[in-house]
């Protein structure tokens, strides 16, 4: 009697090798029982130089202070003479081969691009990650690569609050161990998936499998309603933190000196997000994001990053298009939708836009309701 054969190895794409690139794929070789098979997309051929004389491995610095390796790792590497990706040397073979499981950590303004030439090989059974700071990143996917429902993939939210810095390419440090907190985003009612088919073809791998590594000490959250409110309070705290931090080139300790500021902001929020119609009828939203508990939430994170940077400042200092139009451009728009005044969110994006100009950069004085109140 022939033995049954065992399933396949999953697969997981990786796109996008920062900090937090880096940090997820380190964590994907810890998965018990068994890790996935994990593809690097490099989006530059220097970094397979790179990779290669750095041992062709990733190195994750714990925050215990030991030091870990992993190199079990298959490569893709792009061409943007040809907008393809292409195996290693010395084959170059062109990449095309379904992808099921694509975790992308990419910034935000980078996602429709790094996507696109990817796009073929994502199929209504692929799933992807989008493990990243912002949001209405999904909807730009949807509008510009997949706006047909029936043919774009499965999408999963992640809310990441590790802290990591990455020290050189596919070396990072894991400054503050924390926690990923995923959610399945609903496919429209007419696109549901029969469910047995759904855990036949593995898109839930994601989901079940990320919380089994002991590094990324993931969370799966069976509604999408969870999620979404765990990603809506760090786009809560991200709205004032990030902006005015880089609009005065500051560390967070700095936001303290800014009370009035930070109420204005939240308080718009407070009143978006019970209002959002993906919300309607779950308890407790209205406590949750009520103003004053925003206030304790923000005031807790800079408590404990009062010597942080934060990337929009670094972004702003490079020269570099920031994630404004996905943090505090995305409560404009909500805030539009929904009928709620957003000048506040509205200066501040505008201030950053303003800012990040080539002919604006060197200008130190913000707008005037930035100033420090008296």
């Amino acid at each position: 009697m022939p033995s049954k054969l065992s399933p396949p190895q999953p697969r997981v794409h990786v796109l996008g090798l920062g900090s937090i690139g880096t940090f997820t794929a380190h964590g994907l070789n810890e998965i018990l029982p068994t890790p996935p098979a994990v593809t690097l997309l490099l989006h530059r051929e220097t970094l397979y130089d790179e990779y290669i004389r750095r041992g062709s491995r990733t190195t994750l610095h714990t925050v215990s202070g030991q030091t870990t390796h992993h190199r079990a790792y298959d490569l893709e590497i792009y061409n943007p003479t040809t907008r393809a990706w292409h195996s290693p040397p010395p084959s170059n073979d062109p990449a095309t081969s379904p992808i099921a499981h694509l975790i992308v950590t990419v910034k935000a303004t980078q996602t429709v691009a790094a996507l696109r030439p990817l796009q073929q090989r994502l199929t209504p059974s692929s799933t992807i990650l989008f493990l990243q700071n912002g949001c209405g990143m999904i909807d730009e996917v949807n509008e510009h690569l997949f706006p047909d429902p029936a043919t774009r993939p499965n999408y999963i939210v992640g809310v990441i609050s590790h802290g990591v810095t990455l020290s050189t390419p596919f070396e990072v440090t894991h400054t503050g161990a924390s926690a990923i907190s995923l959610g399945k985003v609903p496919r429209p009612a007419s696109q549901s998936p029969d469910p047995a088919k759904e855990t036949a073809s593995g898109e839930d791998y994601l989901l079940d499998a990320l919380p089994t590594s002991p590094l990324l000490t993931a969370t799966t959250y069976p509604t999408y309603a969870e999620i979404l409110q765990i990603q809506l309070e760090k786009l809560a705290v991200n709205a004032f933190c990030n902006p005015v931090c880089a609009l005065h080139n500051a560390q967070n300790k700095f936001l303290f000196t800014q009370p009035a500021l930070r109420r204005a902001v939240l308080d718009e929020i407070s009143a978006i997000v019970p209002r959002l119609p993906e919300l309607w009828g779950v308890e407790g939203v209205a406590a949750r994001f009520a103003l004053d508990r925003l206030e304790d939430t923000v005031n807790g994170v800079l408590e404990r990053t009062r010597e942080t940077t934060c990337s929009m400042v670094v972004d702003l200092r490079c020269g570099r298009e920031t994630e404004v139009r996905f943090i505090n451009g995305y409560w404009v728009r909500r805030g539009g939708e929904v009928g709620v005044e957003v000048a506040v969110n509205e200066g501040l994006m505008a201030a950053v836009l303003e800012r990040g100009r080539p002919a604006s950069r060197g200008r130190t004085p913000g707008p005037p309701f930035l100033s420090a109140p008296q």
